[in-house]
């Protein structure tokens, strides 16, 4: 069957390859200048041995281009750019390697690599402006492999990498994830997907990154200010997904994916295919999700969770002698229900918002109708009774580098439109914001040479603008969460690394400038059916916004070292100046917000933030065991956040809102500290290949100066955290089906989080628990190919299915009563708790090469 599948694949190639290379051509006519063929080849062996190595992965990070060593060792990658380029070399069961390599004709480079059984790689990263290892970068780098994201279960692709050290996630339920870093998230932290930037609504609570998480290969995550290199959105740090690299020339490459979760029965589907003929390459992929309530032992199943998600991506490019160029789209459309803890008043039991198929007497009592959602709402994959919110995410960018000099002009332009519609209940939506995005990118790169030296120079930034929908028909009320705005970001800056042997030094500037607009709207018959957008001069309008210009400015800068010592050892140090400006959601808002379950009002005096981080780390990495410890400071001025305001006489303040109560927040600013620590500590015995031990902790501080005991801390810190996974390898005989097959158990150890910004209940304490998993994974192989058949996980999250609520969890705050008793959540547990037990199941065919590599057959030998 799979052969079948793989000569229809070719037959397919084979016949449409003309066109590929035809429309590749008038895509990239305007650059195709003819050149002679560059190339690089060279072998991979043991360096104990001597033996050749099949299976190494060679990787050019910055052209997205990869070749694999035959059962010689050997490897060849063709059509290259001229230039000075990263290559790194992976393989299972070794130490990675990372090489400078100088392409001009044809290009030589040999590698030796040793055994190890760590996990943990020396890569190449792409995140920090100047290409560089991880070993190298003067900021902490978490780097997320490919290996590990897909022997996983997860909900999403921010859950996909959340329990790194340094990273955490703010939750809605399974299905809408927002990252953090030491301690900051939403604006505060950039995320890129294959090295353009993510504007879909990052501003806000209900809406999760709209990434495909089955087109993510592997990923990096940048653990400090890099406003130097992105501008205003990245004061905390950088989450950069990956896509897979094409393949060699005249190569077809991808993969087949199915995955089923138990708890909230989550199916996963996805196919990849991408192919190279002769430096003309392209890819496609086609996913698809979808998953009906989760349930967790409080609550049983929790009404309003279900979601279902595609996306379709086509990536077109050409790579020659004189650079590359690509041109990418992508759809993403996603229907995501947001729970809002509407419960019975007397009972607790979830409601909903307004009962089904009801009929009601000419008082308004209820005749009949469904009150409570019953067993089949639950277990529905397309319930849309509940508050959904339809998102839809389209994408088109064009990357470029030329050679210019020893280095290159790169110039990237995209385009997105973000489509939010949040329906309460019908049909019609209350609210849709299209936010369209233009990001661009002009630079100059030198990667370096024989003198170490690289360089980066260019300008940045983005258009934005948003409009919403017009006033819905009756009965139907509309919703404006935020004005209609514009925005302009540019930003010039300047990167430089020097390489030694044993040092490097790292540094750069950047001034930025953000203008952003807001439009007044104004309204006739607030909050009723008879609502209607009118003109200032109406009489008895309402003022929803009030119209604004702001314009923000602010400087970022960088100073870094890191240090190679003796005995495997390294230091670092940075030293960091970082800025980032307002959100429009900070700025403007007046409505009701359905994914914090408040009304929130913006504040347009708020003042840019201005950031002054120092990060210090020491590693080891050891033949036997690999640490590294890494603390930070970071004093933000101006530092943005939400408090809830009191009322008239004291206590929370409400707002009505379609016959509920909801609290009411608002955006101040003070001055913060936020300071803490993130270790890794791996143990992979070299003479016990057989087992690997892998540790992370995270602690996280922050503070108020000059604030009480109850605002004395900032909201959403996360709690400390402790996490152990031990992995168990298993040996198999050369010609076992059963190849790279491992039982790893783990648990995280959260603490209790005290320290937080209680007044008015803007935030709950929250208590201790423990969180056990287990998985096992193997590879299917054909003995007398040694090709692999599939790929096979499972894995089993909260083993012992403990109801406990994640310090981050927004839905801990969400309850409310259709009788319009105040629902204000006041003690831990009176909203939603986190998802039970949850065992997922993973299978993966590939297509294309994927010969099981010598590393695989000598650790099946212990």
């Amino acid at each position: 069957m799979k052969k079948e599948i793989i000569r229809c694949i070719e037959r397919v190639h084979n016949r449409f390859r003309p066109f590929i290379r035809v429309s590749s051509f008038i895509l990239f006519n305007s650059l195709s200048i003819s050149g002679f063929c560059q190339s690089l080849n060279g072998t991979v062996i043991d360096s104990s041995s001597h033996q050749a190595l099949s299976g190494a992965i060679v990787y050019f990070p910055q052209l997205k281009l990869s070749g694999t060593s035959d059962n010689r060792g050997t490897y060849k990658i063709s059509p290259l750019p001229e230039g000075s380029y990263e290559v790194e070399v992976v393989l299972l069961g070794y130490a990675s390697q990372n090489r400078q390599i100088a392409i001009k004709g044809e290009a030589i480079l040999n590698f030796s690599l040793s055994a190890t059984t760590s996990s943990i790689k020396e890569v190449v990263i792409t995140a920090l402006g100047n290409v560089t290892s991880t070993r190298r970068s003067p900021v902490p780098v978490t780097v997320i492999t490919h290996d590990r994201m897909e022997q996983q279960s997860s909900t999403n692709v921010i859950d996909a990498i959340a329990n790194q050290p340094g990273l955490s996630e703010i939750t809605e339920g399974p299905g809408i994830s927002k990252p953090e870093i030491n301690g900051l998230g939403y604006n505060r932290v950039l995320t890129l997907f294959d090295g353009e930037r993510q504007e879909d609504f990052q501003w806000g609570d209900e809406h999760g990154i709209l990434i495909d998480p089955y087109a993510v290969y592997d990923a990096e995550v940048i653990r400090g200010p890099a406003s130097l290199q992105y501008g205003a959105n990245a004061v905390a740090g950088v989450v950069s997904f990956k896509s897979e690299s094409f393949p060699e020339s005249g190569g077809i490459a991808g993969s087949v994916l199915t995955e089923y979760q138990t708890n909230n029965g989550m199916i996963g589907n996805s196919v990849d295919i991408g192919g190279n003929q002769d430096g003309y390459v392209w890819n496609f992929r086609m996913s698809q999700e979808e998953a009906h309530c989760y349930w967790d032992p409080k609550d049983g199943y929790v009404w309003g969770t279900a979601y279902n998600q595609q996306n379709a991506r086509l990536s077109l490019g050409t790579i020659k002698k004189w650079g590359y160029s690509r041109l990418s789209f992508s759809a993403l459309h996603r229907q995501i229900e947001v729970p809002d803890g509407n419960r019975d008043s007397a009972t607790g039991k979830f409601e909903f918002d307004a009962p089904q198929n009801a009929t009601y007497a000419t008082n308004g009592t209820l005749i009949s109708g469904q009150v409570y959602p019953n067993r089949s709402n639950f277990l529905s994959y397309y319930s849309d009774i509940s508050q959904d919110q339809i998102l839809d995410h389209y994408a088109a960018w064009w990357q470029n580098s030329i050679n210019s000099g020893k280095g290159q002009v790169q110039a990237d332009i995209g385009f997105t439109m973000s489509v939010r519609s949040e329906i309460d209940t019908g049909r019609i939506p209350a609210e849709t914001i299209r936010v369209h995005d233009i990001p661009y990118s002009l630079k100059y790169q030198i990667n370096g040479d024989s003198s170490g030296l690289k360089f980066t120079t260019g300008l940045n930034g983005m258009y934005e603008f948003e409009n919403s929908s017009t006033e819905p028909a009756a009965p139907y009320i509309g919703n404006w969460e935020i004005p209609d705005y514009s925005l302009i970001d540019i930003g010039g800056y300047g990167i430089i690394q020097k390489d030694y042997k044993k040092f490097t030094l790292s540094g750069g500037l950047r001034y930025d400038l953000r203008d952003i607009t807001g439009q007044a709207m104004y309204l006739q018959n607030y909050n009723t059916p008879e609502q209607q957008q009118v003109s200032a001069a109406t009489t008895g309008s309402y003022t929803l916004f009030n119209g604004f210009n702001n314009v923000y400015t602010g400087l970022s800068a960088s100073l870094g070292a890191a240090w190679q010592l003796p005995q495997n050892n390294y230091v670092k140090i940075n030293i960091a100046k970082s800025y980032r400006a307002p959100s429009i959601q900070e700025l403007n808002s007046n409505a009701m917000n359905g994914g914090e379950n408040a009304f929130i009002l913006g504040n347009t005096n708020l003042k840019a933030e201005q950031g002054y981080q120092v990060d210090v780390t020491y590693g080891n990495n050891g033949k036997d065991v690999s640490l590294e410890v890494g603390a930070f400071c970071n004093y933000i001025s101006n530092f943005i956040f939400q408090e809830r305001i009191s009322g008239k006489n004291g206590g929370d303040s409400v707002m009505p809102w379609e016959n509920k109560n909801y609290p009411v927040l608002t955006y101040l600013s003070s001055n913060a500290v936020i300071s803490g620590v993130a270790a890794s500590f791996n143990i992979h015995p070299s003479d016990t290949k057989w087992i690997e031990i892998d540790n992370g902790f995270t602690y996280i501080y922050s503070y108020i100066p000059h604030s009480t005991d109850s605002t004395n801390h900032v909201p959403l810190t996360p709690a400390p955290r402790l996490t152990s996974e031990v992995k168990f390898k298993l040996g198999h005989k050369q010609n076992s089906v059963l190849r790279n097959t491992y039982i790893e158990v783990g648990l995280a150890k959260y603490w209790a989080q005290n320290n937080i910004y209680s007044e008015l209940y803007t935030e709950l304490p929250s208590l201790a628990y423990t969180l056990y998993d287990a998985g096992i994974g193997t590879n299917f192989v054909n003995p007398k190919t040694n090709r692999v058949i599939c790929s096979f996980y499972v894995n089993v999250t909260n083993l012992t299915n403990i109801a406990y609520i994640d310090h981050l969890s927004h839905v801990q705050y969400f309850r409310a009563y259709n009788d319009g008793t105040p629902a204000v959540v006041t003690q831990y547990g009176q909203g939603i708790f986190n998802m039970g037990r949850n065992i997922g199941f993973k299978v993966v065919f590939p297509i294309g090469g994927h010969k099981i590599s010598e590393a695989e057959k000598v650790i099946g030998e212990y």
